[in-house]
């Protein structure tokens, strides 16, 4: 059996557009808190550092040596991310298909040499959990048998004791 099943290169594709669009994405919202800086509060600045941080990760680390500068320092910048990102959605894609591959492979177990006979009714129900009913539908049995037994056992005696 194969180790690990072959990626479609259309999916790996598909994830690798959809880095690098996020990754652009981000870059544009980026540009324009750069232009209006002052008047953006630090709230939003702060929930886009951690989208980036999620979404587009190559972004939020290429701007990692100086987070003061300018989000999007100029259009290389923002290529080279979305190039960067597009690899990352890329690899991702490959891992979570290598490791959905790799939880789904059958474990090799030997299969036992002697096979036992199969198990009669009766010991089936005794090997198998029974169901509350089942267990309820014994008892009632049982005690049934045993009232059964119980007025057979004093029918005699209680005739008996008259004569």
């Amino acid at each position: 059996m194969n180790a690990h099943a072959p990626v479609p290169k259309s999916k790996v594709a598909r994830y690798a557009a959809i880095g690098a669009i996020v990754s652009l994405l981000f870059a544009a919202i980026g540009h324009r808190f750069d232009a209006a800086v002052p008047a953006i509060p630090l709230n939003d600045q702060v929930l886009f550092n951690w989208l980036t941080l999620i979404l587009a990760p190559v972004s939020f680390l290429l701007r990692f040596n100086d987070p003061d500068a300018a989000i999007v320092p100029g259009l290389s910048f923002a290529l080279g991310a979305a190039v960067l990102n597009a690899c990352w959605y890329a690899f991702l894609c490959w891992s979570l298909q290598a490791m959905r591959h790799a939880l789904r492979a059958p474990a090799s177990v030997p299969a036992p040499a002697n096979v036992p006979a199969q198990p009669t009714v009766t010991e089936s129900r005794s090997t198998r959990r029974t169901s509350p009913s089942e267990r309820l539908a014994d008892r009632y049995e049982h005690r049934l048998s045993s009232e059964q037994a119980a007025s057979e056992v004093e029918a005699p005696v209680l005739s008996g004791a008259k004569h």
